[in-house]
């Protein structure tokens, strides 16, 4: 945007038939054409017309001028301001005529300065950011910079002591001589004294418990003997079939 509104702003300085009226290029004769359905009809055949040559070196050196400064980024977002509504001065005359009205870039550059009227100047590449560092009442001419979050650094945690876990007894451990022992002495339970289906599920899942458990052979042995007398308890209490 700054170098289009400089070289714009050469190119009306430099153009001999802009400041000529008796040039095709007259900024009178432009005026004239543009005032034609616009809806600043009034205003431009009523105060520009009659003061073109004056408005010509206005519009040229205020172009010149808003794009040196965007360009510098000094005075930033006044250059963006004074280049909007010069645009849309422009829309409203040179381009308020243009059919579909986006063939006509007048509206497309004022929404451009208006993101760049928002946004302010770049940090670091723009005078407007030494200014705003020096001059605190001038802090409006550069944003403030963008504090993006940073992850906070894991605080140090206590030096704890290492947590020491408690090894289980030797003798607590299954081997897998045992497991089988374990396993037969189980099966037998299930051949001779239990006949019933929950009862046997039961009896399974004591299994798979007393294996991963663990236990030594001595209290296996009476873990087992406690589960056969409780299930032998449980077929004597059970009513036997009358026989005729």
């Amino acid at each position: 945007m700054g170098a289009t509104f400089l070289y714009a702003g050469l190119q009306h300085l430099t153009d001999p038939s802009y400041f000529d009226p008796s040039k095709p290029g007259y900024i009178g004769h432009l005026v004239a054409q543009y005032a034609v359905g616009s809806p600043i009809h009034d205003f431009l055949l009523g105060v520009v017309a009659p003061n073109a040559v004056m408005f010509g070196y206005m519009v040229a050196v205020g172009e010149s001028l808003i794009g040196i400064a965007v360009l510098l980024g000094f005075l930033y977002r006044i250059a963006a301001l004074a280049g909007l509504m010069l645009n849309f001065t422009f829309f409203l005359s040179a381009t308020w005529n243009a059919f579909p009205f986006y063939f006509g870039s007048d509206i497309v550059f004022v929404l451009c300065w208006l993101t760049l009227l928002l946004a302010g100047p770049q940090q670091g590449l723009s005078i407007d950011t030494a200014i705003a560092k020096r001059a605190p009442k001038l802090r409006w001419l550069a944003p403030a910079p963008l504090q993006l979050p940073v992850a906070a650094e894991p605080a140090q945690q206590e030096m704890k002591p290492p947590e020491t876990r408690i090894q289980p007894p030797e003798r607590a451990k299954l081997y897998p001589r045992q497991v089988a022992e374990v396993n037969r002495a189980f099966d037998r339970i299930d051949s001779q004294f239990v006949s019933h289906d929950e009862t046997q599920t039961i009896l399974e899942f004591v299994r798979a418990f007393v294996i991963s458990v663990g236990v030594d052979r001595n209290d296996s042995a009476k873990i087992l003997n406690g589960l056969r007398t409780l299930v032998e308890r449980d077929t004597w209490q059970q009513p036997q079939p009358q026989t005729e």
